[in-house]
Parts: structure tokens; sequence; C-alpha cells
């Protein structure tokens, strides 16, 4: 079949409105065929024809109802215009929640569509799909549309980018604007990241066209890892970095000719450490002059040797230093260094590590040349308009917590599961505790603020979840926000938890697994969805659910929260979380 055929006769081209005026006009009796179809530019033979059906229409005393635009040949299309904007909006939607169709998932949806809504179609019986013409053509009819590589992206992030979970972060980041009165030169963001002599990224290089594989020159087949902690603040100030070595002494020969400022320590494995980032925190105190009248906000991630750092936390409140950390799971859309520095970073260190072997040829790279070629890349990528419009791209500064859409948090969907209403205890002020993803649930002694006994985690059912299709209408559940009484200890183990979304009890659990096609028995007992469907028996919703995890039992594991931990309640949970540790290595 010709895919790109193009019209050779001007056959069909006259104007639908300028033959309803000519129809009128000769109707009326007012001009005769040959002046109508020369004032109107309309085939003589073509008004004829419909000036014929619309006298037949007025003798039967109808109002004139003629189809006056037909499309030419027999082929007619297999659905309408408002049905493919409904299939268009369902592929966004998929495409969303991270579970976009292939080619081949199109083609067979559409072939079930059609066979399902009794339509006429000139599809494949045999593959039970449609063709591949059709697919183009439709791909066409909707721009919007495109054949994109996906990037893959854990689950664990799916389910911890929710909206409670952010606007809880944004709460907390506005309190302590509202309390602090702060400034972008005093808003960090610091983040630690990994380089080595082979780069990660490799850049695109112009090479002869249908070679099957195209090679470029590195120096080894695997790389030492060596640690750097970036820091910079919302005007764009950058702070030299730091470099951890997986060695047991340092040797100042490795920092030769290494980014203005920049320093070297070691470690067993060339990770960041707590004692390290103690050190390294140190020096941010110098570089950012915070003082307990001058305070500055410090934002990273919640690593261990941050978050459960006792030290780092007495030398922050000495110093006027705030720490906020992120949510888990959440850095790749909240973490300014992860949004917009780290990628043009890498992509910079890979041009310096390229251009160091073409000046040394037959030399490879070792851990004595990092710091120099590191300090290269440093310099290119730290500019002031990467830092200032990461933060604004993250909604940090200016603040912004509307900076996310609903279609960001589209991903999470698939973890929403509803309570069973029949387990909640009876009560008129019943209520849902917010936790965050990556919690415990906290224990409330306040008997005038009934919690639902039943708080689930959406980052508890990532390892376990079985993804399963669920078309089931819910009901919103109210939310009340955690009361005020609640004491400061609680609150702060207190996060928020995502609306979730249970199979009913009367289903039986199905296997673990992605959305599937479904028998002609589920069509017909399968419940019609929420919305009315354009599609007259079944929508494509009801062929392939929007997957969504059934409940799960929730870990015992700690997990980690947003939270500001240079506060008096979290330090005092830190401190106790270590007295209790301590107490059972003595109790061995």
């Amino acid at each position: 079949m010709v895919r790109n055929y193009k019209k050779k006769t001007s056959r069909g081209d006259w104007s639908e409105e300028s033959m309803k005026d000519a129809v009128k006009n000769v109707v009326e009796g007012k001009i005769g065929y040959k002046l109508a179809a020369k004032s109107f530019s309309v085939p003589q033979t073509t008004l004829e024809r419909k000036v014929k059906l619309a006298r037949e229409s007025l003798d039967k005393n109808d109002p004139m109802t003629v189809k006056f635009k037909v499309p030419l040949g027999p082929k007619e299309k297999v659905f309408t215009d408002n049905e493919e904007e409904e299939l268009c909006k369902y592929i966004i939607d998929m495409e969303s929640r991270l579970y976009g169709l292939t080619m081949k998932d199109l083609r067979g949806l559409v072939y079930r569509l059609a066979v399902k809504n009794n339509k006429r179609h000139p599809f494949n019986n045999e593959k039970e799909e449609a063709g591949k013409d059709w697919a183009l053509g439709f791909l066409k009819r909707h721009p919007e549309l495109s054949i994109r590589q996906p990037e893959s992206t854990s689950s664990a992030r799916a389910a911890g980018f929710n909206k409670q979970v952010v606007d809880q972060f944004f709460n907390f980041l506005g309190n302590v604007y509202d309390e602090h009165h702060l400034t972008p030169d005093r808003i960090y963001n610091c983040d630690e990241t990994g380089i080595s002599v082979v780069p990660k990224t490799k850049s695109k290089i112009v090479a002869r066209k249908g070679r099957k594989q195209v090679g470029a020159i590195t120096s080894a087949e695997r790389g030492t890892t060596i640690t750097v902690e970036i820091c910079f603040s919302a005007s764009g100030n950058f702070m030299p970095p730091m470099m951890v070595y997986p060695r047991k002494r340092m040797d100042a020969q490795l920092m030769i000719n290494a980014a203005p400022g920049a320093w070297g320590v070691c470690s067993d494995s060339g990770w960041m450490t707590s004692e390290l980032f103690l050190d390294w925190f140190k020096k941010f105190v110098k570089f950012s002059g915070a003082t307990p009248e001058h305070s500055v906000l410090l934002l990273l991630d919640g690593h261990s040797t941050h978050t459960k750092n006792i030290d780092l936390i007495n030398e922050a409140r000495t110093h006027g230093v705030i720490i906020l950390c992120f949510p888990p799971h959440t850095t790749h859309r909240l973490q300014v260094a992860d949004v917009a520095y780290m990628r043009p970073l890498s992509t910079y260190y890979d041009h310096q590590i390229m251009a160091w072997l073409r000046s040394n040829p037959g030399m490879t790279v070792t851990v004595r040349q990092v710091a120099e070629i590191f300090g290269k890349a440093f310099i290119q990528a730290s500019t002031m308009s990467t830092a200032v419009n990461g933060f604004k791209k993250c909604g940090i500064w200016p603040y912004d917590p509307t900076v996310f859409s609903e279609t960001d948090f589209a991903p999470s969907l698939m973890t929403d599961i509803q309570l069973n209403v029949s387990d909640a205890p009876a009560s008129d002020n019943s209520s849902l505790i917010m936790e965050s993803s990556s919690t415990e649930p906290a224990t409330n002694n306040n008997q005038n603020a009934p919690i639902i006994s039943e708080a689930i985690s959406v980052a508890a059912t990532l390892t376990d979840a079985a993804v399963t299709p669920v078309t089931v209408e819910t009901e919103t559940l109210s939310r009340l926000d955690t009361a005020a009484s609640i004491s400061a200890s609680t609150s702060l183990s207190t996060n928020l938890v995502t609306a979730l979304t249970v199979l009913p009890n009367s289903m039986s659990t199905p296997e673990p697994g992605c959305s599937y096609w479904l028998d002609n028995s589920d069509l017909n007992e399968r419940p019609r969805t929420p919305q009315q469907s354009i599609f007259g028996v079944v929508s494509p919703q009801q062929i392939m659910p929007f997957p969504a995890t059934t409940k799960t039992s929730r870990s015992t594991r700690k997990r980690g929260k947003t939270a500001v931990i240079t506060s008096s309640p979290y330090k005092n949970e830190l401190e106790e979380t270590i007295k209790k540790k301590e107490q059972a290595e003595e109790d061995k």
C-alpha cells in the first residue's frame, strides 16, 4: 500500500459551505444550475444531484438534511473523531503513569476496540491487530503523539514522588522561609556524585552512515570511582568541591591542577562517610558565613551520613545552619543538583576526558589525572544561570509549591490503595493519618484525635506489591490534617500517605503481573468506567486498565522521611534511637 499517497486530481476539492449556498440559491429559484456552479465554484453535476436530494427532502416536509460532503473512495474511518480523541487521551494517560504503549500494544488494543464495539474494520483477524499503516496514520492525525525511547524509572521513585509527600516538603520549606526570612544567597543545595576514569556519559560523534557499531577509546573497561561533594546556592555561588579517593592515605600529587579551592580526602571505599561529611560541613560553615544571627538553609538528601549524624546536627545548630532533607525517592525532581547540574557536569567531564586522550595518544587516564580533568569540567558547568534556573525549576527559589502539575504525580497513582471501610473503627470523626512514604507509623497518645489504626505507607508496597489492573470506582476519602494537639516529636514522625485503592473482597487476588488483555468473559463482567466513555460498548480503559497495586502488609523496617533535621524534636528522637541501639549492643 502506498503510505504517502498524493492526490493527482482536483476532484472533491470544492468547499462544503459553497455547495450549501449554491443548493440554497437553486432550490429558492434565484439562479440556475450553470450560473450557480460558476458563481460558487462547485461542479454542476454534483450540484444537480444535491439539489434533487434537497427537493425530495422538502417534499416530505422534512428539513433539508442533505449530506453535502462525502469522503472519496470506499474507505471509511474505523473510529469517529471523538473516539480517536478518547483513545489518544488514554494513550497519554498510560504514558504519564510510566506504562506507555508500544506500537504493537496500540495495534492490538485498537483491534480489540473495533471488535468489541462492532466496528467495520480492515484489520488482520489472524494476528488480531491493526495494520502498521493505520497506526502511522493515527499518529499523523494526532501530532501530540510521537514515538519516544523511555528512560528507566524505578518503582520507588514512581510511587515516592506523590502530591502528599511533596506538599509536606514545601510546607516545611515555607515555614523555614517565613521564620528566618532567607535570601537566595543563604539557600544552598549539596549532593554527592561519583566520577571515574571511564565517564558514564558518552557524547554523540559523527560516524559513517550504516555502521552497526561505533566505538570510542576509553582508559579501561571499568574505572575507580571517586566521590565528589558539590554545593551551590540559589544565587549561583559555587563552593569548591571536595574529592573522596578510595585510599588509606592522601597523596598531595592527586590534587595537582585541581579546581581552585578544591581539596581531597580519603576513605576505604571512596564513598562519603559521616566523619568526612562533618569535615566538609565545617568548611561549608566558613564558606557560607552562617551564624546564629545570620541563618543559612542547606538542602540535602536523606542519606544516613546526613540524617543520622548527631555530630553534624550539633555543629549545624551551633552555627545557625538549618538542614532540610528531601523526601525519599524524590531527588530526581526536587534536588537542584540532580535536576539541573549533574548532567552538564557529566557531559563536560566526558569532553575533557576525550580531549586528554587525544592529546596523549597511547596513554590512559589514572586517578592522578582525574582532579585536573574534573576541575576543567567543574569550571565549565558551574555557571550562575545553571544554579538559578535549577532552583527555579524545582520550585525552591522563588518559592513555588505549585511548580508540579497533576501529570507529574500521575506515576504515583499506581500505588493508590483505598482502605477497606469495613475494617476501620466506626467513628464519625475518623480520619487518615498522613504518613511519609518511608516512615514508621507514629504512636499518638492524644485521645482527642481519633486515627485509623491501619495507616499504609506508599514505599512499603514497592517491593512486594503486585501490579494488577483495577477499574472499580472508588469513593473519595476525606483527609484531615493531623490534630494540633499531637506532640512535636510525634508530628515529626508522622508524615504523608497516599490515598490507596483496594480490590473488593469479592474479587480473588490475582497473580502479580502487569496489565493484560482481558477475555470476553472479563469484559462482560467488568463494570463501566467511572467516566462515561464515548465508545458504545467497551472503552480502552476496560480492555487495558490502568495498572494499580493491591494492598500488601507493610514492612517493619524504619524508613527515611522529610524533616528539618536540625530541629529539637528530630534531634531528641535521633539521640533516643542511638541510645537504644547502644543499650542493645551492651545487652548482647
